[in-house]
């Protein structure tokens, strides 16, 4: 028998955006084991994404988002801070999450507080901590 996520904690709504339709069914499956809700989004396939990834979010209205800062990390990140600028995204809690930290900070040329996710079970534990957390904050 496999062993249970640690759950803590109330019931969140996540929206989860990445551009793989595999890391959405993972992510999603991990954080409904732990009790929580989500809906995904392939930003990849959104012709409109500035408008379609904001509809979504408000659509959804999450407890927390889950974004995955991927290739190209520069174009994505940048994607994502027009996102979060938004006027209407301002109330949004964000956990930021790429495959290669490393890489995204250099690209990027900062210190990002993105989670790296490899598929391991502790970067999934570490998320699902992480998206507690952030749930719990004051906006």
């Amino acid at each position: 028998m496999a062993e249970q996520p640690h759950t803590r904690g109330r019931s969140l709504k996540l929206a989860i955006l990445n551009d793989s339709h595999q890391v959405l069914k993972l992510l999603c499956d991990w954080f409904q084991e732990c009790g929580h809700d989500c809906s995904t989004a392939v930003v990849a396939d959104m012709p409109e994404a500035y408008t379609q990834v904001a509809q979504f979010i408000l659509s959804v209205n999450p407890d927390v988002i889950v974004y995955d800062v991927a290739l190209p990390y520069l174009s994505s990140w940048d994607f994502l801070g027009v996102i979060r600028e938004m006027p209407s995204m301002k109330v949004h809690k964000f956990v930021i999450t790429t495959p290669n930290k490393k890489e995204l900070d250099h690209a990027v040329s900062q210190r990002t507080s993105a989670l790296e996710l490899t598929g391991r079970r502790s970067d999934m534990e570490r998320l699902l901590k992480a998206v507690q957390k952030t749930a719990e904050q004051e906006s």
